[in-house]
């Protein structure tokens, strides 16, 4: 089961397989839509691999994301729409390989 996190009306799910963070809005019935066409909210990076835990802060405006395979956390500004964008990437904690590495919190 994907990760996920939540951020006012936008749900992301986190896809260790392929190292992308699908986007979900709801309408207004309530009902769950991909925030673009092809859902794909955040593509995969050659730093950023193995998805494995997101988190959104409490102002519901940014989002960060765990990369277990390459020991990095992703930061991401949630636009209006719910679309990201990438405003930083912190390398330095272990890869999964390394220590286990899993969970992320935002504040």
């Amino acid at each position: 089961m994907p990760a996920g996190a939540g951020g006012g009306d936008f749900y992301f799910g986190g896809n260790t397989g392929n190292s992308t963070v699908t986007g979900y809005r709801t309408d207004r019935q309530g009902k769950l839509a991909h925030t673009d066409r092809v859902g794909i909210a955040a593509p995969p990076s050659a730093r950023s691999q193995g998805v494995i835990d997101l988190a959104v802060t409490k102002d519901q405006g940014c989002r960060y994301v765990q990369n277990a395979t390459s020991g990095t956390v992703d930061g991401f500004r949630i636009g209006r729409n719910g679309s990201p964008t990438k405003v930083t990437t912190l390398t330095g904690p272990p890869s999964f390989a390394e220590s286990g590495m899993e969970g992320i919190v935002a504040v």
